[in-house]
């Protein structure tokens, strides 16, 4: 009788202290590949884009990088830097196989991003 009472009381603890004995969820990183690297290409746009969180609002920021009439995209790596505050590359327009690329960095609500974002072509 005494070990089931514990067993209850055991179980009890466990079900009020739920949430401190899950894992976590890991890391989710959303970050954006596309296309891929070939001998003969060079980077033709390399930089970090950074915005800090604002309560309540949801922040974007188009990027835009035009070669000229010869150039051509190969590949696009958009990477998140630090720790993840789950925000959203997405390309908008161009790409690979074109000569221009458009971009879009978002936030979560309330967060902010810090993106390296790299393209690389001939």
């Amino acid at each position: 009788m005494m070990k089931s009472l514990i067993l209850v009381a055991v179980l009890a603890a466990l079900t009020v202290c739920n949430d401190a004995a899950t894992l976590q969820n890991p890391a989710y990183r959303a970050n954006l590949y596309q296309g891929a690297i070939r001998p003969g290409d060079r980077v033709l746009h390399s930089n970090y884009y950074i915005k800090n969180p604002i309560p309540n609002a949801v922040q974007y920021q188009d990027i835009t990088y035009r070669g000229n009439s010869t150039t051509r995209i190969s590949y696009i790596q958009v990477t998140e830097v630090g720790y993840t505050q789950w925000g959203i590359p997405s390309l908008r327009s161009g790409g690979v196989n074109f000569n221009h690329a458009t971009i879009r960095l978002t936030s979560q609500r309330g967060y902010g991003y810090y993106y390296r974002v790299e393209i690389w072509g001939r």
